[in-house]
């Protein structure tokens, strides 16, 4: 296996990931005016202190523990050595669909396709370039012992090196540009100047002519257009683009009310060497597919979802999804688990089935009906123990026992298989026809034909035409009557609560009830009954009914999976006597109201978070609230007189009480100067004073004059009377 691999290996997948140095999860940073957070890179700091005499020379043959490892050590060495690195290369098993080959060459390594552009007849000045044909690179394959050896090597480079005193290694950095506008960067220069931020950026990833300038401009158009449009930017230290994700205010508020059950989708790319698009989605009151934000990613690496992830989620306001579809992916999953450790994460079972297909090409074309025997496998399994028997027989008919693509589904079957996520809630009422049309749009403009920027506006046409849907579905909702089948309260009662398409749901489910009989299995405070159809005894389900607080669960798990009501429930229901639906059996996001809320809720902001966290928590949290105003104000001229009054005093209200807030720091401040002032200001000196044994005080002083004068006074007299002694 030196240098080659066997047949059962995947495709070679090229990439221009650069690796200067960005070894570690990119970390996001928020900015709101001139406050910044940003948070160090670990893996980078650990390789920063690293001696250069502690990196020996690369050679063929040494082994590394993991894949990563290896890149770590080569991106060291080109450190020391003076050369940036990129990832070229990358080869996947067709057993397991796991990497088993990973080349890291360096950064001037092949050449710029040579195109010239012409517009309007004036050829345009050509731009540098940085490839040269350097053959320095690095190859290292996964042995079957585990370990990762270094199979290729060429050490040689056709171009001078840095200094290695000159090389600065090179820190990932986030822009959020969302509600705030403002570009956060190093203090040394940073991105205050915007010009100079455009020019660095780097074109090739997301394709030629510019498309980076004009993603970038559009971007900028639309928050200004919008303030409650929110952009971010994952730039590296070269202010080269990374990662870039946006979302309008249409997605951020339906994420309120329908980011429960949320769908992360990568599966879409121009082609094998671009960047893919990435699309979070749900499904709203009319099952309707509902967009909460895209993104474009440089890389599909761990890093690179744990700044996607972050940035989404400060995006939607802090709220973590209860349930999360993705494609099976090892990055992928890392992320996950550390942005959303709560979150219960499924694999799409779309794509598994997809990737059946392509593993099991030989055997599909021999047997026609593998297809549907993994498809019932798959969804129409009522147990965990049906789950198996079924599986069991398909590797069993088609002699699959030794497939290793299969044994590895089967290892991870309680992420994909829907019979083990029936207690979380996961709405897939009609995925399929969703999936469909959006996988149709894709197809039809997602191509290397296309440029980014039409595709991001013909993207933009779609999202507005389903806006379009579902106010459509709203009208058809509010001003058309359902067909009721019965003269059942509580069909009546559904009709009234929820819209037109969940409605048809609960009716299927309704009138399907009445071909079920009930049998009474245990009278205990909790009444244990079989329900089961008259033709299909060998199926029964049972039901679990507190006559106390009229609550009951199926083993079906409808209701939580779904969050309709299953017929084995209302036919129970109907039994003891239960006419109208319990409130806790409404879930509001399927009902008519589910995009009305009069009272504007708090959120409760992480008491954990600095101070310049705390503020762009606010300040999304009031964005998303005045979101929400306008839409409830923008229905008719004097409900927005209404609102607009409402709104004006208000903002007199804040501006007051800001104001007064201002009035009393500058008060607090002012008495703290006079006080340090007063403790500066010399005291006044004081005179000493005198004891009365030493000082004698003036009248005596003045007496004592006196006397010594009166006493001469009557010497002389005597004198002149001849008086002797």
């Amino acid at each position: 296996m030196e240098g080659t691999l066997s047949e059962d290996d995947g495709l070679i997948r090229e990439s221009n990931m650069d690796l200067n140095d960005n070894t570690a999860d990119p970390h996001m940073s928020l900015a709101l005016d001139a406050l910044g957070v940003e948070l160090n890179n670990p893996i980078t700091s650990q390789l920063l202190q690293l001696d250069n005499s502690d990196i020996m020379e690369p050679i063929i043959g040494m082994e590394f523990e993991s894949d990563e490892a290896a890149k770590e050590y080569y991106i060291a060495y080109a450190n020391r050595v003076g050369f940036g690195v990129r990832m070229n290369k990358s080869r996947r098993s067709r057993k397991d669909d796991t990497v088993i080959m990973r080349r890291f060459v360096c950064t001037r390594e092949g050449f710029h396709s040579k195109r010239v552009i012409y517009d309007d007849g004036k050829k345009k000045r050509k731009r540098g370039t940085t490839r040269e044909g350097c053959m320095a690179m690095i190859e290292v394959i996964r042995k079957d012992h585990g370990k990762w050896v270094v199979t290729k090597l060429v050490t040689e480079h056709t171009h001078m090196v840095a200094l290695p005193g000159k090389v600065r290694p090179r820190d990932d950095k986030a822009i959020i540009l969302g509600n705030v506008g403002f570009l956060h960067g190093e203090s040394s220069g940073g991105f205050n100047n915007l010009k100079n931020f455009n020019r660095g950026i780097r074109v090739n990833p997301f394709g030629e002519g510019g498309e980076a300038q004009g993603l970038l401009e559009y971007l900028k158009r639309m928050q200004a257009e919008n303030p409650a449009f929110f952009y971010a930017i994952q730039v590296d230290n070269n202010n080269c683009m990374t990662n870039v994700f946006w979302a309008d205010a249409k997605a951020r508020m339906g994420y309120q009310y329908f980011g429960d059950a949320v769908t992360f989708d990568t599966t879409y790319k121009k082609t094998k060497y671009m960047m893919p698009f990435a699309t979070f989605r749900g499904v709203n009151h009319h099952l309707q597919s509902v967009n909460f934000g895209c993104a474009l990613l440089m890389d599909e690496t761990k890093g690179s979802y744990v700044w996607l992830l972050e940035t989404w989620v400060a995006a939607m306001g802090g709220q973590h999804p209860v349930s999360l579809v993705t494609d099976r992916d090892k990055a992928m999953e890392g992320a996950i688990m550390r942005v959303f450790p709560n979150t219960r994460h499924r694999f799409c079972k779309w794509h598994i089935l997809s990737r059946c297909k392509q593993k099991l090409s030989d055997v599909y074309l021999k047997h026609v009906t593998l297809k549907r025997d993994l498809k019932e496998c798959i969804n129409e399994s009522e147990t965990i123990e049906d789950f198996e028997t079924r599986w069991e027989y398909i590797l069993d008919k088609y002699n699959l026992w030794d497939n290793s693509w299969l044994q590895s589904l089967y290892d991870i079957r309680r992420q994909w298989a829907t019979v083990y996520q029936k207690d979380t809630f996961f709405p897939e009422l009609t995925v399929s026809r969703r999936s469909e049309s959006l996988n149709k749009f894709f197809k039809k403009h997602f191509n290397a034909k296309t440029s980014l920027l039409v595709f991001i506006s013909l993207f933009d046409q779609h999202l507005a035409s389903q806006y379009e849907k579902e106010a459509q579905a709203d009208f058809t909702t509010v001003y058309s009557k359902p067909l009721l089948r019965t003269p059942s309260p509580m069909e009546k009662q559904a009709a009234g609560v929820y819209t037109k398409a969940v409605f048809d749901k609960f009716q299927e489910e309704f009138v399907e009830s009445l071909g079920y009989y009930v049998d009474k299995i245990e009278d205990d405070p909790i009444i244990k009954y079989s329900v089961s159809k008259e033709e299909d005894n060998h199926r029964t389900y049972i039901v679990c009914f507190n006559e106390s607080d009229k609550k009951a669960n199926c083993s079906c798990c409808k209701f939580e999976y779904c969050g309709i009501l299953c017929r084995h429930i209302l036919r129970v229901f109907f039994i003891v006597g239960v006419r109208i639906l319990p409130e806790e059996y409404i879930l509001k996001r399927w009902t008519r109201n589910a995009t009305s809320n009069v009272v504007l809720e708090e959120r409760v902001i992480d008491p954990g978070l600095s101070f310049q966290e705390q503020l762009i928590a606010w300040y999304n949290d009031l964005c998303l609230d005045a979101v929400k105003y306008g839409m409830e104000g923008a229905i008719s001229s004097d409900i927005y007189k209404i609102a607009k009054v409402a709104l004006q005093k208000a903002f007199a209200e804040v501006v007051a009480a800001k104001n007064m807030q201002r009035k009393g720091q500058q008060n607090m401040q002012r008495f703290a100067r006079l006080q340090k002032m007063q403790y500066k200001m010399p005291l006044p000196k004081l005179q000493p004073k005198k004891t009365p044994g030493r000082v004698a005080p003036q009248d005596e002083v003045n007496r004592s004059k006196r006397s010594t004068k009166d006493d001469s006074v009557d010497a002389s007299d005597s004198h002149l009377n001849g008086d002797t002694h």
